[in-house]
């Protein structure tokens, strides 16, 4: 979201996200107090020291397009057979296993130690590690956390403590999960267990953990695993780097995602991911979310004059939410609300880029309103409603049309583990519910299905985008999908992040096939997207593409045999 100027008192100690041509030395000229750093094209991390907060205020009122980052959570919870990748790993034409092809990830870290990640003389498949938590030797061109190479991490499994010389851990197992899952190969023989690309390289970025003023912003607990956008963008261009440097094609897995944002591919994070889709020797692939199921996504449709209610059940112990309102194009909308116990909020005037905080005397709950008319990632109004410390209950939002072309609007509360799991819409709407930063025009976005009885996965985020963009494109296997653990040994997880991971395996094998050995030399993104649709396996009598399957599901095989 866009920060107003009574808003910038409140959050001067922390990160922000400048969307500019400006050239980064003059805005160093011109705001010697803060911070900039380069992290994608277009796009500049801003950094508020403390005692900084008036040059904050005179960079806010030189442009309108400072935000304030989104967080980011996790989206996962014989599947290599099913979407026929595992024989192209011993084809008769010539065997398929990512050689040469590196696959990229931006997420809880990776045990570098686990068995699936080494050669068969003990030495790493790991070509770089970018650990944002670990203070020291930052990569080039970034500011904070350490960078290790493989030639550090072979030392380091030479010794009796590993750790003791590479110390990035994954405390989580998400990151670990997905790059086995992707490209993990017990190279010793002691199991069975390989990835979809097993010859792949593997290069993972460990976001740092969101900061306190954020959490604080979103209503998010300490003991939350969150990330922050900005971490996110710097990550992928990171990764871009190292491709660039070791002159090797690139798949980036992108498991993590949020709600906050228009759904419809113009958060910032999805504009510069989308900016990347033609570009030579680069796929993303992007898990489309598990929020189908969740009760966080209401629609409705208004017209000028009229109103509507939205009922919101708050779970007992809910510490806050922020509940997002997209209105279309040029509507004017409008909201009033009323406590479990009867307070009411009036009918908020609509006040461009003003928050207005409200306190109800009965109760401990405090909200704030904010419209962002206009909103500058969209053009159309976005309304902001932040609660705290809400009273446990049946809340109700009423929505007025007070200038109406269009009338089609959208409410989303945050993704799972942000809130309660009992705190959701009354009526809500399990369609588009497809997470961001999946919903970015040109991006793979994966849904998941049970490979076993062939289900769709309940929380399987359903398309289509609020723009009406096809998502997801694709689904693949995402229900107990075995992969490595931080410790050694193995486990299963369930959801979306699991099918973006099969799904890259099976790029980066298309990818050797088409890039390395000459049969398509010409793939990016969007490329591989139109393959990936055309050969998915669609079944009979189902109409496609539909927001459940996209366009059908995963088949490697199919897709190679129809180029």
């Amino acid at each position: 979201m866009e920060i107003s100027s009574r808003q910038s008192q409140d959050f001067i100690l922390g990160n922000y996200l400048l969307q500019t041509f400006q050239v980064i030395e003059s805005l160093r000229e011109l705001y010697p107090e803060l911070r900039f750093e380069q992290i994608g094209d277009q796009i500049i991390n801003v950094e508020i020291p403390e005692g900084a907060a008036g040059s904050l205020d005179l960079l806010n009122n030189e442009t309108n397009i400072l935000s304030i980052p989104t967080i980011y959570g996790l989206n996962a919870r014989e599947a290599l057979i099913d979407a026929n990748i595992l024989p192209f790993h011993d084809y008769p034409f010539g065997e398929l296993r990512g050689r040469g092809i590196i696959i990229g990830f931006v997420d809880t870290g990776i045990d570098y130690t686990h068995v699936v990640f080494k050669n068969e003389d003990n030495t790493s498949r790991i070509l770089r590690i970018w650990d944002q938590t670990i203070a020291g030797n930052p990569p080039a061109g970034y500011s904070y956390g350490t960078e290790y190479t493989k030639e550090q991490l072979d030392e380091a499994l030479r010794a009796e403590n590993p750790f003791e010389v590479v110390p990035t851990r994954d405390e989580v197992g998400h990151g670990t999960f997905l790059a086995g899952l992707a490209a993990g190969d017990d190279k010793t023989q002691a199991d069975t267990y390989i990835g979809g690309a097993p010859d792949a390289g593997i290069v993972m970025v460990k976001m740092r953990p969101a900061k306190a003023y954020l959490r604080q912003y979103y209503t998010i607990s300490e003991t939350t695993i969150a990330y922050q956008e900005n971490d996110f963008i710097a990550g992928v261009s990171y990764l871009l780097q190292i491709a660039l440097e070791l002159q090797s094609p690139l798949v980036i897995c992108v498991g993590v995602g949020n709600n906050n944002g228009a759904h419809d591919g113009t958060s910032i994070a999805e504009r510069y991911l989308n900016s990347l889709t033609t570009v030579q020797d680069l796929v993303m692939v992007v898990a489309g979310g598990n929020e189908a199921n969740s009760g966080h996504h209401f629609s409705g449709v208004i017209t000028t004059g009229t109103q509507q209610a939205i009922e919101i059940n708050v779970a007992e112990g809910e510490s806050g939410f922020i509940v997002s309102l997209w209105a279309v194009r040029g509507d004017k909308l409008a909201v009033s609300m009323r406590s479990p116990i009867g307070q009411v909020i009036a009918k908020v005037p609509v006040i461009p880029n003003e928050t207005t905080i409200y306190s109800f005397n009965l109760e401990q709950t405090t909200v704030s309103v904010t419209y962002n008319y206009p909103n500058a990632q969209t053009g159309s109004q976005n309304i902001i409603m932040r609660f705290e410390s809400p009273t446990p209950g049946l809340w109700s939002i009423t929505v007025y049309g007070e200038d109406v072309v269009e009338g089609n609007y959208n409410l989303w509360l945050p993704r799972n583990g942000f809130i309660l799991e009992g705190t959701r819409f009354l009526r809500s709407d399990s369609l588009v519910t497809v997470c961001i930063p999946s919903t970015g025009e040109y991006m793979i976005t994966l849904g998941a299905y049970d490979y076993i009885d062939q289900s769709i996965y309940v929380g399987s985020g359903r398309g289509f985008s609020a723009d009406n963009q096809v998502k997801p494109e694709i689904i693949a296997p995402g229900v107990n999908i075995e992969g490595p653990q931080p410790g050694g040994g193995y486990t299963t997880y369930v959801g979306t992040s699991t099918a973006a991971a099969i799904t890259a395996s099976a790029i980066a094998l298309l990818m050797q096939w088409a890039t390395l050995e000459g049969n398509l030399i010409e793939m990016n993104t969007r490329i591989a997207r139109g393959i990936l649709i055309r050969g998915a396996a669609r079944r009979i009598g189902v109409q496609y593409p539909n927001p459940a399957e996209g366009y059908g599901r995963l088949d490697l095989r199919n897709a190679i045999a129809r180029i």
